[in-house]
């Protein structure tokens, strides 16, 4: 007895165990209380479905997307990342970006799970997105490390470009989104999750069309005195059938003789509830995506999403969409390889409000200085302007304790400066800021040169573009020269405003400062990595390149190192006491030669003034100050000329 009650006592422990680990329904259970069998095919035929996954599905595929690097408090767009067109413009040779997004939150929506195959050229550096149809694939876990693997099964009318053998990929070769989950390596199914409700929403949606095909109206019941043979019955039936049967044959006249009689009993579907049912089940399975009702349809209960479109729209995109999108750029991030590269995806264009209110946000931007005219047309597709790009600043808007704003100590009537006029210095007068400069690009130079002599080390065939890691190193000198930019811009920035009696913030300017900083990074490494390009020679032996290579370095340590440092020292001293100048009031500008032998040019701007935001006419360009990118490399190149800024 001991031994039976002992069995017994196991074995109701394991059935205690087995209810709690199947708490849960199996995400490939497919029964249903209405006798539906649920799979995802199936459960697209139902409207509330098929609304709900094709609108976030096609909402989410129509934002645009883009590429992103943060570096400190700035994030800069880095669409230049070799991974942004695949992202952004087209997964793969056969599929667009769009598209491709669209099948991932599809998966993810029907299944739970989506899978996408990362296609490797032979650096391995990721070329092709292809995504795979979850039903093709089994994670699996290697048993002795844990390692997530997945086993791919392609159908026949799927193909994509899998090198591994036996179809077996690493989890860094498969990019797998997931659905809402509690553990595991799948994500929750909301299909399977919710197959009750779906299959109830089937179940009433076939009834319904069920009885329309049946209908047999006028219907009821149909009694005669005196008691029916056989063949009377059935000759009875078959005629009312004939003649009234079908949605077709409703209402048509019905016909009685030998004193038959026409009782109304049927009740229609609004009376049997089964509408009901089925307009309580479209509301559910809205829920279940976390979709507002009535963008599927359901308009006939008041919505608790606002009482305008955009409110709708606000709480649809925060509520329901932002969830699916975050775990899009998640997962997608991972390829990056950076931790301040990102994805994101932009909802903006499902958040604009009507014209009236679009343009009262623009005023208000516009107004407080945080947006400028161009920022502002670019939001509407349209050209940017000239002179667009300056930004307002409201003159009663200073820190508590500070002084009154630059602008306002210059207007008349207030105490006069210390001079009307300011010349700007030249690169010239700051040895000190040339010399910083060399140092920390000559060191830059001399650390890329040893990686890269690394790695011909290893592989002496390496091609050149393969041996600077340009993201890497763009990063890496924009920061260094946008450090070396702030302190320079600070000083000269904050003397030029001085002088003019009025004060200069360097944070406003550190967005500009980036930009050229970021923009210089990429055209040094570039042009370093054509150098490369020019100086391996397929013919020489690996002593040689390493010898050639070396000679290249030093040569960019001292000299090129040297002509950038004061490029760099003129175009950020030129910046500074422009906006400086502009910080503290000053109006006009005047265009100053110094250089005995001036190129004609800038002979001819000699004392051209303009306004403090406006640009001059150089030869056939234009530009804002001596070193302004936009009078191209030619009107820049050995540039002496200063400024004079007039109060």
């Amino acid at each position: 007895m001991p031994l039976i009650r002992n069995l017994l006592q196991s074995g109701l422990a394991r059935g205690r165990q087995e209810r709690g680990r199947r708490g849960m329904p199996r995400l490939t259970g497919r029964s249903t209380a209405a006798g539906v069998a649920v799979t995802p095919e199936r459960a697209l035929q139902v409207a509330a479905v098929f609304s709900s996954v094709r609108l976030l599905a096609e909402t989410g595929s129509m934002l645009p997307v883009g590429v992103f690097q943060r570096s400190g408090s700035i994030r800069i767009p880095s669409m230049e990342h070799p991974l942004a067109p695949l992202f952004t413009y087209q997964a793969n040779p056969h599929l667009a970006a769009g598209e491709f997004w669209a099948q991932v939150l599809g998966w993810m929506l029907v299944r739970g799970n989506a899978a996408v195959y990362v296609e490797r050229s032979g650096g391995g550096v990721p070329v092709g997105l292809w995504p795979i149809a979850w039903t093709s694939v089994e994670p699996r876990r290697v048993k002795t490390s844990g390692e997530l693997v997945y086993k791919i099964t392609l159908d026949e009318d799927e193909w994509a470009p899998i090198r591994e053998a036996d179809g077996l990929v690493r989890a860094e070769n498969l990019l797998h989104f997931r659905a809402f989950g509690l553990g595991g390596a799948e994500g929750l199914s909301p299909i399977g999750m919710a197959r009750q409700s779906v299959g109830t929403g089937w179940a009433a949606t076939s009834y319904i069309g069920a009885f329309f095909a049946r209908d047999a109206s006028p219907g009821g019941i149909v009694s005669v005195p005196g008691n029916l043979n056989d063949a009377q019955w059935e000759r009875l039936t078959r005629q009312w059938n004939e003649l009234h049967e079908g949605f077709d044959n409703s209402h048509r006249l019905a016909v009685m003789e030998a004193g038959a009689k026409w009782e109304k009993t049927t009740l229609s579907p609004a009376d049997a509830q089964f509408l009901e049912v089925y307009k309580l089940t479209r509301s559910e399975i809205a829920g279940i995506y976390g979709v507002p009702p009535h963008m599927i349809g359901d308009v006939e209960r008041s919505t608790s999403w606002g009482s305008g479109i955009e409110q709708q729209s606000l709480g649809y995109v925060i509520y329901s969409l932002l969830p699916w999108l975050t775990r899009l750029e998640r997962t997608a991030g991972r390829l990056l390889g950076d931790a301040d590269v990102y994805l994101k995806f932009n909802p903006d264009a499902l958040l604009r409000g009507d014209i009236t209110q679009r343009f009262s946000a623009y005023a208000q931007a516009r107004q407080w200085g945080w947006m400028s005219v161009n920022e502002i047309r670019a939001k509407e597709d349209e050209a940017p302007i000239e002179g667009g790009d300056d930004y307002l600043q409201p003159l009663n808007m200073v820190p508590a304790g500070s002084p009154a704003p630059a602008e306002q100590r210059a207007l008349p009537g207030r105490q006069t400066r210390a001079e009307e006029t300011v010349e700007s210095p030249a690169a010239e007068d700051m040895p000190s800021w040339i010399k910083r400069h060399y140092e920390a690009i000559s060191g830059f130079f001399a650390e890329q040169g040893e990686q890269v002599l690394a790695a011909l080390g290893v592989r002496p065939d390496t091609p050149a573009e393969d041996l600077v890691d340009l993201v890497a190193d763009n990063e890496t000198l924009t920061e260094l020269l946008l450090q070396l930019a702030r302190g320079l811009a600070a000083e000269v920035g904050t003397s030029t405003a001085a002088a003019l009696g009025g004060t200069f913030v360097v944070e406003e300017t550190v967005p500009a400062l980036a930009a050229s900083a970021a923009s210089t990074a990429a055209n040094v490494n570039d042009t370093t990595v054509r150098e490369l390009a020019d100086t391996i020679r397929v013919a020489d032996s690996p002593a040689e390149v390493q010898q050639s290579v070396q000679r290249m370095f030093d040569g960019m340590t001292r000299a090129r190192a040297q002509v950038l440092a004061q490029a760099r020292v003129a175009t950020v001293t030129n910046f500074a006491s422009h906006e400086g100048a502009k910080h503290a009031g000053a109006r006009t500008k005047t265009w100053r030669v110094w250089d005995s032998n001036p190129r004609k040019t800038h002979q001819r701007a000699d004392g051209q003034t303009v306004d403090i935001r406006g640009e001059f006419e150089i030869g056939s360009r234009r530009g804002r100050w001596p070193h302004d990118h936009r009078l191209g490399v030619d009107e820049i190149a050995g540039c002496t000329c200063r400024l004079q800024f007039n109060l």
